[in-house]
């Protein structure tokens, strides 16, 4: 071969050579960061459901007393009368992360708790006043409050604090009730409940006002 026509032929060999052969690498190197990731788990904490109802519950009286809201709400479930009072444990599976997490598949033993309360017959002014007090102890304990909506049929306030902690609070305009979230972060169950399962037997205590 003319030598002036060598050497361009072997940089054009090595630039068809990579532009093949980096496809395959790519997938490749998926396939190894998939089967490292799927084989490590998840690293939820191991937390037992009554111990993170607990924890949930404590966080969500925290917020009740902060409200200023003057009654009491009971331990009842929430059924579809969204215009009655409601106080609830509810759960869910959480799903794996990570390029695992294309599979939409859910982590075995884990659980991700909610606690759900719900006051009725609240005014728009008691709505008002007691999303503002939410706002203002939000942002005193630590908690990035990432929207505060007070306009429309349904005033939000929304709060998150780390990967998974979350609490949100919603007054309903025509219902007139002023609804609490408290979700906690992903956890696997020592005794190996999983998703719904892990509340069954649950119940919240009663939320009670602040002592005056």
């Amino acid at each position: 071969m003319n030598e002036r026509l060598r050497g361009p032929v072997r940089a054009a060999f090595f630039v068809v050579l990579c532009v093949v052969a980096l496809p395959v690498l790519l997938i490749v190197g998926l396939f190894v960061w998939y089967g490292i990731d799927k084989a490590t788990g998840e690293g939820f904490d191991s937390v037992r459901p009554a111990e993170m109802a607990r924890r949930a519950t404590d966080r969500s009286q925290e917020m009740y007393e902060a409200s200023g809201l003057t009654r009491r709400v009971p331990s009842v479930p929430g059924g579809g009368d969204y215009s009655a009072a409601a106080n609830v444990l509810s759960a869910d599976f959480c799903h794996q992360r990570g390029i695992e997490g294309i599979e939409d598949t859910p982590e075995p033993r884990s659980y991700r708790l909610y606690h759900e309360w719900r006051l009725n017959a609240v005014t728009e002014a008691e709505g008002t006043a007691a999303l503002d007090r939410l706002e203002a102890h939000l942002k005193k304990t630590g908690w990035t409050v990432t929207g505060y909506r007070k306009s429309g049929d349904d005033w939000e306030l929304r709060a998150d604090k780390g990967y998974d902690d979350r609490l949100s609070f919603t007054w309903w305009s025509h219902w007139k009730t002023l609804e609490g979230f408290t979700g906690m972060p992903c956890a696997y169950d020592p005794a190996g409940a999983q998703g719904e399962d892990a509340t069954d037997g649950l119940y919240p205590p009663v939320l009670r006002p602040a002592q005056r």
